[in-house]
């Protein structure tokens, strides 16, 4: 399996905790790989840091993370766009470069896409009852 999280899921768990974070551990423990790429990083230090007032330091070492336990894909030129906030459109694409199973956002411009050519694009929560439904958390 291979799943792709937006930049909300590793902001969540950088600053809420225990939900967002057990999935990824559960995810990191089923085995399954994990995709993310320079634009979602960038962003997710932009967004800790700038967006929410966090200090520079969390903003790092989140970034540090979170790269730490994915691999990184580079999407190329691509036709596929979000319609609706051209901002989320260089995560699509790297979730269709990744040739990824889930992409997992609470992004309702994405999640207004699902299913979009062949990926599952769901949320944090419909994500966290899959984990469930496969015994990886209880």
């Amino acid at each position: 399996m291979k799943v792709f999280f937006d930049t909300n899921v590793y902001v969540a768990e950088s600053l809420l905790g225990e939900a967002a974070e057990e999935m990824v551990a559960a995810t990191e423990r089923a085995g399954w790989r994990i995709f993310v790429s320079a634009y979602l990083l960038d962003e997710l230090e932009r967004v800790i840091s700038e967006r929410l007032g966090f200090s520079r330091r969390l903003a790092v070492l989140s970034r540090q993370r979170t790269l730490r336990r994915a691999r990184l894909v580079e999407p190329g030129a691509s036709r596929h766009v979000v319609s609706q906030d051209r901002n989320d459109s260089p995560i699509l694409r790297a979730a269709l470069a990744a040739g990824v199973d889930y992409l997992v956002t609470n992004d309702r411009h994405l999640l207004a896409l699902h299913p979009y050519e062949g990926l599952q694009i769901i949320s944090m929560a419909e994500y966290r009852r899959l984990l469930a439904a496969e015994g990886l958390i209880g």
